[in-house]
């Protein structure tokens, strides 16, 4: 998309077209061919059999993952590539298994943007595949599987090396907690999030041996106290779910909870200011308009009016990934 080698009629089909890729992507994670092709090779027969599948739908779904480079073909035998070996097997350190199956549901929400447009009101869960409809726990390992590749990269971004207590808003599976835990041993942090959520956040808490530094409470941001004597406080990929007013009480909330030259990170999806770009991030806004009702993605500008109401002052921005920034602010 908008390369100036490629004519209009080419730019247009390939959008048009998208959605052949990603749902040739998404059906075959669901049903787990790549977990059956795990360190296997198998003929259409076999994982036709394997998988209670149509043999003709399966030939014509593995050639075609042949041809996206997610599967290889010795012969007749179908073997994941390494690519599908690394991201795409349940269980392993890279795997995005349950990020997928999370962005199924979300295609299924995408197909009524004609009606949320007109109405303005967001897709309901009947729009979804029962099949696909999970718990908070399959929304925790969602986002496990998109953090566990950049918490790391965020804890090494941000010196916390002076600090003592961090508030984790938010923080789902933990990682984020985890990876500062790591990187700072005299660091205790807290994570607040729904009850359920945080089943996924111990359990990860346990695995990494970090029991006696990270707690958890369950809560609301909104209508919980958050504590206080805060030296750092993230909201990592957080303030796309609220509005501009939300966002603003959000804020203000952290800041009270901070100490006199704390910290606050918005870890999210930045738009430019005048919010055509990036295209990941404005991609991402409409996200949150099919599923959410109030959601967006948000500018510089308007996070920096956010800290100046809360008393914080925009410390630093710094690039983490290709779609992530990190938003930092201090409190003077």
């Amino acid at each position: 998309m908008g390369n100036p080698s490629k004519t209009g009629q080419e730019i247009i089909d390939e959008i048009a077209g998208g959605y052949r890729a990603s749902q040739i992507l998404l059906t075959a994670n669901r049903i787990g061919l790549f977990r059956l092709l795990a360190d296997r090779l198998l003929p259409p027969e076999g994982i036709a059999e394997a998988l209670d599948a149509d043999l003709r739908a399966v030939r014509i779904l593995c050639d075609a993952l042949v041809s996206l480079c997610l599967l290889e073909k010795d012969g007749r035998l179908y073997r994941n590539s390494p690519i599908s070996q690394e991201y795409l097997v349940p269980g392993n350190s890279q795997s995005k298994v349950a990020q997928l199956h999370h962005a199924a549901k979300l295609y299924e929400t995408w197909k009524n943007l004609f009606d949320v447009v007109k109405t303005g009101h967001p897709s309901g869960e009947d729009a979804i595949d029962p099949r696909l409809i999970g718990d908070s726990r399959k929304f925790a390992e969602a986002m496990a599987d998109t953090a566990r590749s950049v918490a790391t990269r965020t804890a090494v971004q941000i010196d916390l090396s002076k600090a003592r207590k961090m508030l984790d808003l938010g923080g789902g599976p933990g990682l984020y907690s985890i990876a500062f835990a790591h990187r700072y041993p005299q660091l205790q942090a807290v994570i607040m999030d729904s009850a359920e959520t945080l089943e996924v956040a111990s359990e990860n808490i346990g695995k990494a041996g970090l029991s006696e530094r990270i707690s958890v409470r369950p809560g609301d941001a909104f209508q919980d106290d958050l504590g206080d004597e805060y030296d750092f406080v993230l909201l990592s990929n957080l303030v796309h779910i609220y509005s501009m007013e939300e966002n603003r009480q959000l804020v203000s909330k952290c800041s009270d909870a901070l100490n006199l030259g704390g910290l606050l990170c918005i870890k999210d999806f930045m738009l430019d200011n005048t919010r055509t770009g990036p295209l990941w991030a404005t991609l991402f806004a409409v996200n949150m308009l099919v599923n959410t009702d109030r959601g967006n993605c948000y500018t510089l500008e308007e996070m920096t009016s956010w800290f100046e109401a809360a008393g914080l002052t925009l410390f630093d921005v710094l690039g983490l990934t290709a779609q992530s920034m990190l938003v930092l602010a201090r409190k003077i």
